[in-house]
């Protein structure tokens, strides 16, 4: 609950109540710009009383929270799920109140604690702000967070803390301007697990700018673990000048980077202690930073319960890095453990720029790309250990964006089972502006070293009559196509892909080229022998489809999928009167609706073999657009995996 500077009056205080089963009623004092967070089980009830002010006067309170239904522990091997909240956040402006965080738990927890201030102040002066972290039974942490890193008046400082055994939090500062001041924080937490489960791992990310003086800096310590954790962080420098990464680990290693201005680099390991950096630009250039994090605790194993399975990190990562020199090989992402999925990139660059691009792997052969111009591909594998770039032949304007899907190896036992790595991309990371495709020549848009399962949605947004040929090859050797015209595209489900290419054919030379194409791809996990595992299913929850101009009477394909398919299906006819959609199904009969224009239907089906799309006689043509949902239908016995749909 935060007591708001704004509309709030001087003096008035907030009394901040939770009421619990029992009847007892836990209250704690805010002041005016100062925010309390309260941690309890067997809450029924939250109030907020505001005193010292007038009749007339009213006040401004904030008010957010996270909750869980409490459920009992039964006999035998099941575990109530610990509370987890890994997105209690806010921004707050600092008020007269000297303590203007204060977090307090009832119970241990443990999680990553960002804290950004931004502040202002005097610069003769020496701000500064303090986060103390009391624990329960281990020693309580203290860390002083210095805001004047150079000889300007205004800092934006970022400090994140992951640690465990949390009782109460508190975040302090002095020598700051009030009401201009203020703290973003983003409180991820998980209740500790009861002593006769398994630890649950606990996962965290966030990513911000950081906004920092012009002047040379002093090292700032943006990250500091008092608990084992893996994940993958990265940096980029937005700056004239340049940044040094520094990088500690729990045994003692280090590691360091210096990011040129524009450059951005990610690493992905474990242990990370602390993380530092410096940051010399120019003396007349302001900029700023980018930091982000995607992490997990390791908890530690517990040899009473030989049935606990470790967790695989999966991580959505994306980053951005240009102003590359020529002919240096540069590392954009190291990982010091192996971890499976899918990169996506995106290179920008001359016509005549060439980019050598070098994906690494634990104890297997590189993947080399040689890429020339501009392009958008994207590589599904395993074991891997990072991705290098050498430009030549280009210009210092260039531009390499890279999206990481990816999950770490964890060693599996007789009794845990294999999670496959599922990647989902939409269209927004695989569309590069005015980026012009070669005619007559085959473009690969995505390759696997691995046979998957997996929903790929490709549209051709060409004009001008261009036709696209899609053509996805399998590991048995065969392959199909599918020629579309001009704004026509298609969904497609199957297995055993291992790559999706495109080739545009035109009699004009100067027809505009282009494409939208979405993907989600699961790799097939060998047959379990263990009798508990159960196969997993391909899930995809957002991939859209649309096509213009569908003749009427014609029965245009929208999606095949090669085994049957549950799906929640969204459609929407934005040209013509009225057109039928059809639905096959493997075993059971066709289902058909009739949408009008302007009127979207959604409609959830099983057993889906082909859904067609046929534009009634009395409009000439008609558009329609597809947003579908869908999993896999398995032979399962008992119970199926429940599946989640958002619209």
């Amino acid at each position: 609950m935060n007591l708001s500077n704004e509309e709030t009056p001087e003096g008035a205080v907030a009394l901040f109540s939770i009421k619990q089963a029992d009847g007892t009623i836990i209250s704690r004092t805010v002041k005016r710009g100062a925010a309390y967070a309260l941690t309890v089980d067997q809450a029924l009830e939250a109030t907020v009383q505001v005193q010292n002010g007038l009749p007339d006067q009213t006040a401004e309170v904030i008010f957010m929270y996270c909750d869980q239904n409490l459920i009992k522990a039964k006999e035998g091997n099941c575990c109530p799920p610990p509370l987890v909240c890994d997105d209690f956040s806010e921004s707050l402006y600092i008020g007269e109140a000297q303590l203007f965080l204060t977090w307090e738990s009832l119970f241990p927890v443990k999680g990553t604690l960002l804290f950004n201030f931004i502040a202002s102040f005097d610069p003769t002066d020496n701000p500064s702000a303090t986060i103390k972290v009391e624990r329960f039974k281990k020693p309580t942490v203290v860390r002083n967070v210095p805001l004047k890193v150079s000889d300007s008046d205004n800092s934006d400082i970022p400090f994140v803390l992951a640690v465990d055994d949390i009782r109460k939090v508190t975040v302090t500062a002095s020598e700051i301007a009030p009401f201009i001041s203020r703290l973003i924080f983003n409180l991820c937490h998980q209740e500790k697990s009861a002593a006769t489960c398994c630890d649950e791992p606990l996962k965290c990310e966030n990513s911000l700018p950081y906004y920092q003086p012009a002047v040379p800096s002093q090292n700032i310590k943006i990250w500091e673990s008092f608990i084992p954790v893996k994940g993958t962080f990265s940096i980029a420098n937005e700056y004239d000048g340049t940044l040094t990464l520094n990088i500690d680990f729990f045994n003692e290693k280090t590691f360091e980077r210096i990011l040129g201005p524009g450059e951005g680099f990610a690493i992905t390991a474990k242990e990370v202690k602390a993380i530092t950096i410096r940051l010399t630009p120019l003396s007349t250039q302001f900029g700023y930073f980018y930091f982000q994090y995607c992490i997990q605790d390791i908890p530690l194993q517990k040899t009473c319960k030989a049935s606990c399975c470790p967790k695989p990190l999966h991580c959505y990562f994306d980053f951005q890095s240009y102003n590359h020199p020529m002919d240096e090989i540069l590392p954009l992402w190291i990982s010091k453990i192996p971890v499976d999925g899918e990169i996506q990139f995106w290179i920008e660059g001359l016509p005549q720029q060439r980019t050598k691009v070098i994906i690494k792997r634990f104890g297997k052969p590189d993947i080399v790309k040689t890429i020339q111009g501009s392009k958008i591909f994207a590589v599904r594998t395993t074991d891997l250990e990072g991705v290098f770039v050498q430009l030549s032949n280009g210009t210092p304007e260039n531009s390499i964006s890279i999206v990481l899907c990816i999950q770490d190896q964890v060693p599996l036992n007789h009794v845990c089972c294999p999670e496959p790595v599922k990647c989902e991309f939409y269209s927004t990371y695989f569309f590069i502006p005015d980026l012009e495709y070669p005619l007559n020549k085959n473009i690969a848009l995505w390759e696997s070293t691995e046979p998957v399962k997996g929903t790929f949605s490709i549209f051709n947004d060409s004009q001008d009559g261009v036709e696209m040929t899609v053509k996805m090859s399998y590991k048995n050797g065969c392959f199909s196509t599918r020629t579309l015209k001009s704004e026509e595209g298609f969904i497609i489900t199957d297995e055993g892909i291992i790559s999706v290419s495109v080739r545009f054919t035109s009699e004009n030379p100067e027809a505009n080229r282009d494409l939208i194409f979405e993907s989600c791809t699961q790799n097939i996990l060998d047959p379990c022998k263990k009798d508990h595992c159960c196969p997993q299913p391909l899930l995809c929850q957002d991939i859209i489809t649309e096509t213009y101009d569908i003749r009427r009477n014609q029965n245009y394909l929208l999606w095949h999928t090669e085994f049957p398919a549950e799906a929640i299906m969204l459609f929407y006819l934005f040209d013509g009167e009225s057109a039928t959609i059809i639905i096959e199904r493997y075993n059971k009969s066709t289902i058909t609706e009739t949408i009008l224009m302007d009127k979207p239907i959604t409609l959830a089906i099983d057993h889906i073999k082909n859904v067609f799309v046929k534009v009634n006689s009395e409009s000439m043509t008609g558009s329609v657009a597809m947003e579908l949902c869908m999993q896999e239908e398995l032979p399962l016995k008992g119970d199926e995996n429940q599946w989640p749909c958002k619209y």
